[in-house]
């Protein structure tokens, strides 16, 4: 017997709970802990080297010959109780494989004083393939027996299983509180059974379990009359993340609920565990960051280690941000400020300092995540992974809604809003980054008087890199407008206007222009003014920007000011007035442009009957609009595919793009802009 000493892995925030791996000169994999009286155990497969065992494959890199066990009663130090079960102790099982071991994924549970472990192994004979045995003793340590002489779950009886040979593996074992055990097991697909009270035989029918990117290792648990399902399901970049699902009663339904923690470093597989132990909850899995003995951590080499696991008011699991996920503070973070932090897997991690608060919830996208709170005020969350681009997000404490303090605002959902983004590779948002060696141009704020509506109003205008320098030239104009419920700031900020247009001009791809951002009317939710139509929503805009805006711009700047040099676009409800003010007014527009516009009407109805008849006369648009560009993302659905293919029916020409993987979001509409501005005023 031997005494370890566990190696502690710093954590890498604070909201990461510290990470602690099991060594004692081993490599272990596929954790089941049990609590048994005053001790927790957990049992484990060895991973073995072996000579070549970097050039296997097709599973031969795995070389278990063995199942060990640990103990500990403090978390702290673990008892080292050695082997205590192999394949050979199973007549039935195949053990003649040379080099490499054929013991897989087990658990032990106890029942009456007596401990049965599942464990699965490469039968032999009738029962060749992957199977399922049991073995029993009377110490949780051992010596355990085969108590059965023959598996308890083979391929004949999981003909439907979708992995054929290997079907059945990774049992797990759930004692209900009326007595009732489960077995749960299987690779591909998950299977679930009742076992009889000896513990020995399955009783009765298998049925299979039916939850989301399931794989294999699935872990039974009950808290609080909710039963848990948690499983290795597909996760990121070919690795096994881990997922579980909810139940109120164990033949389902299951509620998926997403990720509890993603893949695991260096290696592909992943093995939950939950226990609770001493008042606290504990996940185990493994990943493949040690070295022993010279040999680094790798798929068939991995190392069981554990986290505290954390649930929500709700029952639901918080998510374990593994210490060795990396994490780099956000590009949109205040001066100085580590958090929010995005993980190398594109998650969000937050920490809120609120002392006093009872309750802090981080909202972003319209999913709230429970914040925990580590005792000293520090309130922390670890998001599901976000899609790429940019994210509003809000901070609710105690049930009041407010901008995160560490991060920068912008104008966005109605009022100013907090903002993440995860990173693009930088190849594919190199034309929207900030480029030090091209020109750049300047993004001025500008007040004037409005006379339509007899107050100030401002814009943002851009004027290309060579503006100052040309005192004579003079210059075409786009108007460019934000989307319902955001401002003129939209595009200066979460848009990567003037980034686009330098990079776009100083790489001769798009001609130098001006830019002009002004407020549409629609800055706030339709149905925020009581009585206010659909209809007459934003549609003051319109005089304000032909009677003040235009004549504005055309005063203060050197721009070409006729319609051949005018152009008009805008993303969201800002593409539908695009459309509206061009189609009305086209003897000031020559270039009209919708980027996710909510052309939706037009989709829906006679094409040739919209805006007084406009388009039945294709030749007199095709001679006036010299371009017609229409851009939406394939994951949203406004109908702007249907409208380019209804104008292209009525002989009037457009250009039709979809940006590739995005929705209604800022990522759509910087791809749709820059498309656009290579194509106008040619």
């Amino acid at each position: 017997m031997k005494i370890l000493i566990t190696i502690s892995a710093l954590a890498m925030s604070a909201s990461v709970m510290a990470q602690t791996l099991i060594t004692d000169k081993k490599y272990t994999a596929d954790p089941a802990p049990m609590v048994y009286g005053d001790r927790l155990y957990v049992y484990v497969g060895h991973d073995e080297w072996y000579e070549g065992q970097d050039k296997a494959g097709g599973g031969k890199e795995f070389n278990i010959t063995e199942w060990l066990c640990y103990s500990t009663d403090d978390m702290k130090t673990w008892t080292d109780h050695g082997s205590v079960l192999r394949p050979s102790h199973f007549a039935w099982g195949d053990t003649i494989t040379p080099g490499v071991g054929t013991a897989w994924a087990a658990q032990v549970v106890e029942r009456a004083g007596k401990f049965y472990y599942y464990a699965t192994l490469q039968g032999s004979g009738e029962y060749s393939g992957y199977a399922i045995g049991v073995a029993v003793a009377d110490k949780p340590t051992g010596p355990f027996k085969d108590a059965l002489g023959k598996p308890i779950v083979h391929d004949k009886m999981t003909d439907n299983g979708a992995r054929g040979w290997w079907n059945d593996i990774d049992p797990t074992v759930l004692i209900d509180d009326d007595g009732q055990a489960y077995l749960c097991w299987g690779n591909g697909t998950c299977f679930m059974a009742k076992l009889k009270e000896n513990m020995i035989e399955i009783d009765g029918d298998i049925w299979v379990v039916d939850v989301p990117r399931y794989t294999e290792g699935p872990w039974l648990s009950k808290r609080n009359g909710i039963y848990y399902l948690t499983y290795a399901s597909q996760g990121f970049d070919y690795k096994e993340a881990i997922d579980y699902a909810m139940a109120k009663d164990i033949r389902g339904p299951w509620e998926p609920k997403g990720q509890v923690t993603g893949g695991a470093e260096n290696s592909f597989t992943i093995h939950p565990g939950i226990i609770d132990f001493k008042g606290e909850s504990y996940l185990f899995y493994h990943n493949a960051t040690v070295t022993i003995d010279g040999h680094p951590g790798a798929i068939g080499r991995r190392s069981v280690c554990y986290s505290k696991l954390q649930y929500n008011p709700d029952g639901t699991m918080q998510y374990v941000a593994q210490s060795n996920v990396k994490a780099e503070p956000a590009s949109t973070n205040i001066p100085t400020s580590q958090y929010p932090k995005i993980t190398s897997d594109n998650r969000g991690m937050f920490l809120v300092k609120a002392p006093n608060a009872k309750e802090v919830i981080v909202d972003i996208c319209n999913k709230k995540y429970s914040m925990t709170n580590d005792g000293k005020g520090n309130w922390t969350a670890t998001t599901d992974p976000l899609v790429v681009g940019p994210h509003y997000y809000f901070i609710e404490v105690d049930g009041a809604r407010v901008s995160d303090p560490a991060s920068h605002t912008v104008y966005g959902c109605g009022l100013y809003a907090s903002e993440i983004e995860i990173p693009e590779p930088a190849e594919e948002a190199a034309y929207y980054t900030f480029n030090k060696d091209v020109a750049h141009g300047q993004v001025r704020l500008c007040q004037y008087w409005s006379n339509v509506e007899q107050q100030m109003r401002q814009c943002y205008v851009y004027t290309p890199a060579e503006y100052d320098l040309n005192p004579k030239k003079r210059y075409p104009v786009l108007y460019l407008q934000h989307g319902m419920a955001e401002n003129q700031t939209g595009w200066h900020n979460q848009g990567k206007m003037a980034n686009i247009m330098d990079n776009n001009i100083a790489a001769g791809k798009t001609v130098p222009m001006i830019v002009v951002m002004d407020n549409g009317n629609c800055d706030y939710g339709f149905g925020s003014k009581p009585g206010e139509s659909m209809a007459d929503f934003g549609t003051s805009f319109t005089k304000v920007l032909t009677d003040d805006i235009i004549p504005f711009i055309d005063k203060t700047f050197r721009t070409k000011s006729d319609r051949e040099n005018r152009a008009m676009s805008g993303l969201s409800w800002g593409g539908f007035q695009s459309f509206n003010i061009t189609m009305t007014n086209l003897d000031k527009f020559s270039y009209l442009g919708s980027f996710s516009g909510a052309i939706f009407s037009l989709a829906g109805g006679d094409i040739k009957k919209a805006y007084d008849g406009v388009f039945a006369d294709a030749a007199n648009v095709n001679k006036k609009l010299h371009k017609i560009f229409i851009g939406t993302g394939t994951e949203e659905n406004l109908g702007s595919k249907a409208v380019s293919e209804k104008l292209t029916a009525a002989g009037v020409n457009n250009v039709y793009y979809e940006s590739q993987g995005t929705a209604h979001e800022w990522l759509t509409w910087r791809r749709c802009f820059n498309q656009f501005v290579q194509i106008i005023f040619k």
